[in-house]
């Protein structure tokens, strides 16, 4: 266990990091790891807690996953749902953040990206992609070398080939050799192939922050507590910074001197307790809350084709008659939709696996919803496969019509207009943070997406299920799993709200002397793939110029 005892902290930090997901674990473990004397002294906040398979085995039932979701009467749960009125979001809850429970793709953005007027001219391409390397290598990221041994990877295949190219097995953050104790003393073992990437994995096999750059910063001093959930924080009189949270099951509040600050709290987190402690005083620029982006996630179902998919998860349960039948890693393989179109036109379509807690309601709830039938397909054969699927004595039929299913993940370029809004009052510093963006689900970029996967569809005989509620009475309601910005990275405090270096400007554009973000809240725009290897790649630069500005060189303007 990684966790250091509450009782063991010390009253002041060099670095005091807010969150362990990827911009907090690499972060701190790239600061504790750095040849700097004197060596800083660096601790990871966390308001989840401690889980992996070694000590508290993640849910593979659906009772067990409802038992998990995060909520005012269960604050340490797993899961995380948050309903706006323009949108909801998926996150995970615990040390490691949603690495516990994300789909493992470390995919890279196209070098067009960053060439959008909302990026820093300084970070293109070129100089990310060593970065993008280092954390790709650091994740122990590689395809599956079964991809193409898994149905759901040819059906994707059907479908490029109709469009002259081919899908292609994606980097996962996944092990599929090895089955020892990697080089952070932490045991490891071969992906199964069981399909519970996202209800997270009791394997040993995914490669979360837990197997990687949380054991490298502990190794190298850094102390990780738990259940510590900081709300705010200020500037200290004599300088550096004051943080302010709760800890344990009592809520004591707690204060701890720092004199650096990483908020990596995740896009909705960490912005949001910038915006408190501007309630509390702390000059900020105006763009903070703006540039929130849902990544362009889009899903969608062709249900119950004419080719076997294979896509229900077994989990924990190899004496399970799904076992049989490996669906392969929650995703495998991709179709990228680039060519020649302007970059706002683009988007990547992967295949995604049913966890083995959600398959029996799945098979109930896919077969109720309407979809519009294939006109090419066998419907005799269609209506065999769903009442199969609905027989109460069958826990796992392989020709049911769930495993004739393909549910998709689409990612493209939205136009991150989205708005969080922080309402406290004097006498209500809490506040509570919403995120508006009108007709979010109405942007055009939604229709192609929503298009494509309906040939995707014709492509294997299937009837087509849009996410349910975007297109239940054209209500337009996203989902996703990849909150970004609200702490838009920009060149001035007039374009963002932290510069290219992580930095926090101040609202009269100079920038807090030891306050950064480091997490998916800098992105300013869509990238249109899976965003943690970006995430990754920024909190690696980020820590490295602040390596080396702690080893003299100073950053190129010292306003602040």
């Amino acid at each position: 266990m990684f966790t250091s005892p509450w009782e063991q902290r010390k009253t002041l930090y060099d670095f005091v990091v807010i969150g362990s997901g990827y911009g907090g674990a690499i972060t701190a473990a790239r600061l504790a790891s750095a040849k700097l004397s004197p060596k800083p002294s660096v601790c990871i906040l966390e308001r989840g807690k401690e889980r992996w398979p070694g000590n508290l085995r993640f849910p593979d039932t659906l009772d067990g996953v409802m038992d998990e979701f995060r909520s005012e009467a269960n604050p340490l749960g797993l899961y995380e749902l948050l309903n706006y009125t323009d949108i909801s979001v998926v996150k995970g809850c615990g040390l490691g953040g949603t690495s516990l429970i994300n789909a493992n793709v470390a995919a890279t953005p196209d070098a067009e990206v960053f060439e959008q007027a909302d990026w820093p001219p300084a970070l293109r391409w070129e100089y990310l992609r060593p970065f993008y390397d280092r954390a790709r290598q650091t994740l122990g990221a590689g395809p599956d070398p079964r991809a193409w041994n898994f149905p759901k990877v040819l059906a994707m295949d059907r479908r490029a080939r109709q469009l002259g190219k081919r899908a292609f097995p994606l980097d996962l953050a996944i092990n599929f050799t090895a089955s020892d104790v990697n080089e952070y003393g932490v045991p490891r073992r071969p992906c199964r192939g069981c399909g519970d990437c996202t209800t997270g994995c009791n394997h040993f096999s995914k490669n979360t922050l837990y197997m990687n750059y949380l054991p490298m910063a502990r190794n190298a001093g850094t102390q990780i507590f738990t259940e510590s959930k900081v709300e705010w924080i200020e500037k200290a009189p004599g300088g550096g910074w004051r943080v302010h949270g709760r800890h344990g099951e009592d809520s004591g509040s707690f204060t701890l001197q720092a004199a650096h600050v990483i908020l990596a709290a995740g896009s909705i987190n960490s912005t949001e307790l910038l915006m408190r402690s501007q309630v509390h005083g702390l000059s900020l620029s105006a763009t903070v809350g703006t540039r929130f982006s849902c990544n362009g996630d889009f899903f969608g179902l062709a249900y119950n084709g004419d080719f076997r998919t294979q896509v229900t998860g077994f989990g924990n349960h190899p004496e399970s008659p799904a076992a049989q039948y490996l669906p392969g890693p929650a995703i495998v393989s991709a179709i990228h939709y680039d060519g020649s179109v302007p970059v706002s036109d683009r988007f990547q379509i992967e295949d995604l696996t049913i966890p083995s807690a959600y398959a029996a309601a799945a098979r109930r709830a896919f077969a109720a919803l309407p979809h519009e039938a294939s006109a090419t397909s066998d419907q005799a054969a269609a209506g065999r496969r769903i009442q199969r699927d609905l027989d109460p004595g069958v826990a796992y039929d392989p020709d049911g019509a769930l495993n004739h299913t393909m549910f998709y993940l689409v990612m493209g370029i939205d136009d991150a207009r989205g708005r969080m809004v922080f309402e406290s009052s004097l006498h209500d510093t809490d506040g509570a943070l919403r995120i508006v963006w009108d007709d979010a689900g109405r942007q055009g970029v939604y229709d192609r997406l929503n298009e494509e996967l309906q040939l995707h569809a014709r492509a294997l005989g299937a009837g087509y299920i849009a996410s349910p509620l975007w297109s239940f009475m054209e209500l337009r309601h996203l989902i996703t799993a990849h909150p970004i910005g609200g702490c838009p990275m920009g060149e001035n405090y007039e374009r963002g709200a932290v510069d290219e270096f992580g930095r926090v400007f101040t609202g009269d554009g100079r920038v807090h002397d030891g306050l950064f973000v480091a997490d998916g809240a800098v992105i300013p725009t869509s990238i249109g793939v899976n965003p943690f290897l970006t995430i990754s790649a920024l909190a690696e630069h980020i820590a490295e110029r602040k390596i080396h500005e702690l080893g003299g060189e100073a950053y190129p303007d010292q306003s602040g």
